[in-house]
């Protein structure tokens, strides 16, 4: 495994900047049920994880009258449910702010859309940390394919080999591998995508500030 410095880090954001899973999961089973009167599982729901939130509900509506109402109601319930079911991590803000500390450049690659990534990167002020971001409904070809990843290291001026992905599903590994950089599995939350993430991870952590240590380690020479 490469010993260069990291010069930048590229983080997916469900699941691995913000345990927002299980709020994701709360929205779409009562817009669900409210338009279907069918009761789906988080297991049924990720399932279904690639497109953007209004990409899910549209599979799943089809063509409902009622599907602009449904996805509104989704942001509805995400909005007005987001503080009560999540803060921002005290151990992410302290890896945030450490690599900001060592002027690492940061950005978001999610498939989610901007619209919650918005409505999410305000609620938990996190938007200062990050110099370029890329949600699913403003990328051609969302992960598994690279070019979020492409899009981010054209903007922050960095070599693939000299930056970290990292993430919590197969999806975010197999973007980051394709798009040369080196990968990292974020293993820290209870809700993740996946335990078992392929293809494997140059590193994975179970702690954010993990991160932190292994960018300083590296950035000082000391592997």
């Amino acid at each position: 495994m490469t010993k260069r410095p990291i010069r930048a880090v590229l983080f997916d954001f469900d699941g691995t900047l913000a345990d927002t899973l299980p709020l994701s999961f709360y929205a779409f089973q009562e817009v669900f049920r409210k338009y279907t009167a069918q009761e789906y599982s988080n297991e049924e729901i990720m399932a279904w994880f690639g497109p953007t939130e209004e990409g899910i509900i549209s599979q799943v509506l089809k063509s409902h009258e009622s599907l602009p109402e449904a996805i509104d109601d989704y942001y509805r319930i995400y909005d007005a449910y987001h503080d009560r079911m999540l803060s921002l991590s005290e151990e992410i803000r302290g890896m945030l702010n450490r690599l900001q500390d060592m002027s690492i450049p940061m950005g978001i690659i999610t498939g989610k859309s901007r619209r919650s990534l918005d409505i999410s990167s305000a609620k938990l002020a996190m938007g200062s940390y990050f110099t370029v971001g890329f949600a699913g409904d403003e990328l051609t070809r969302p992960k598994p394919d690279r070019e979020g990843i492409d899009r981010a290291l054209t903007v922050l001026g960095v070599m693939p080999e000299d930056t970290l992905f990292i993430g919590d599903s197969n999806a975010d590994m197999a973007a980051g591998r394709a798009a040369g950089t080196r990968i990292g599995g974020a293993m820290w939350f209870e809700t993740i995508q996946s335990s078992n993430l392929l293809p494997a991870p140059d590193y994975r952590f179970t702690s954010p500030l993990q991160v932190a240590e292994l960018i300083g380690r590296l950035n000082q020479g000391k592997g």
